[in-house]
């Protein structure tokens, strides 16, 4: 069953998980962290799927504890009661313990109804915002309105926001391009590739992502943008850049940035302004990318430029 989930992102995985076993007939539980004391190994709102004959899936900690959790979570599923249980520092648990010395409190939820897991994987699916709003008190979980509120307890509600992962649409070819296409699945980006380049798209191949033959320099695919993507361009040739550039600028992403020099960047922005691109879209493109200056190497120009994303989703997020 876990293979079944493997690309996914860490909370579809768990749902996944939870409603291929409920139409199998299996009762589980979705474990959800609703409270952090001191050190947190997980952030707010972090899921780990727990199934009545003691298989589990997702991480609440480094994965020192997970087996333990769920061998405590159990009982709970039997007696089909949510409940909200304190595990690490103040715990009644006393050989369950997190490095870090911290605390977490971890609202189960027994018996997720099939048509709700079901709910949640579609708007996952289609990269829709959604919230789920967990009351243990009664047992019950159910999709809310308020897809503004933040992750936390709303009037003894535990709501759990969920925003679709950051999908990164990275144009290029040759190393730069490889490397960071391999480092950006590694660290779990929703990731759509574009290269004129069949060698390197043959090189991808096995990333098991989509990949886009680029066939001319004038001719703009259909780039999947919405407001949670990052489109970065690795081109030597600039005659590359500027019909998906332009595409990008007017979309709704939250990054558009392309490689070059500061003087490859100036002359990049009188071109697109030639070609009548508006001002205020030329200014949203980025150049020269990431936050190390000068990162020539492939490896350290992957991590320089994805950090510098992974800033501005969270920026983004915060909004």
């Amino acid at each position: 069953m876990a293979s079944a989930t493997a690309g996914m992102s860490r909370d579809a995985a768990a749902i996944a998980f939870l409603a291929h076993a409920r139409s199998q007939g299996i009762d589980g539980a979705l474990i959800t962290i609703s409270g952090i004391d001191g050190g947190g190994p997980r952030a707010l709102g972090t899921h780990m799927a727990v199934l009545a004959d003691g298989r589990h899936l997702g991480h609440l900690s480094g994965g020192c504890v997970e087996p333990a959790i769920a061998a405590e979570v159990a009982p709970l599923i039997a007696a089909g009661t949510d409940r909200v249980m304190r595990f690490g520092k103040g715990s009644p648990f006393i050989d369950i313990r997190f490095p870090c010395g911290g605390g977490v409190d971890l609202l189960v939820h027994v018996s997720p109804s099939l048509e709700l897991l079901n709910e949640a994987l579609e708007c996952l699916g289609r990269r829709e915002p959604f919230a789920l709003g967990f009351d243990p008190g009664q047992s019950r979980a159910s999709r809310i309105a308020d897809v503004g509120a933040a992750t936390g307890w709303h009037d003894g509600m535990f709501v759990r926001r969920y925003l679709p992962r950051t999908r990164l649409l990275l144009a290029g070819r040759g190393p730069d391009f490889e490397v960071m296409a391999r480092v950006a699945a590694a660290a779990e980006f929703d990731l759509c590739l574009a290269t004129p380049d069949e060698s390197s798209a043959l090189a991808l191949a096995s990333l098991d992502v989509p990949i886009e033959l680029l066939k001319s320099p004038g001719r703009t695919p259909d780039l999947p943008i919405d407001a949670w993507t990052a489109t970065v361009l690795l081109f030597h040739e600039h005659e590359w850049e500027h019909a998906i550039l332009a595409h990008a600028g007017a979309a709704g992403g939250f990054y558009v940035g392309a490689l070059g020099s500061v003087r490859t960047h100036q002359q990049r922005r009188e071109r697109l302004a030639a070609m009548g691109l508006p001002a205020a879209q030329i200014e949203r493109i980025r150049g020269p990318i990431g936050l190390v200056d000068r990162a020539r190497e492939p490896g350290m120009l992957a991590v320089s430029v994805l950090a510098e994303i992974s800033a501005a989703r969270a920026q983004l997020d915060r909004a």
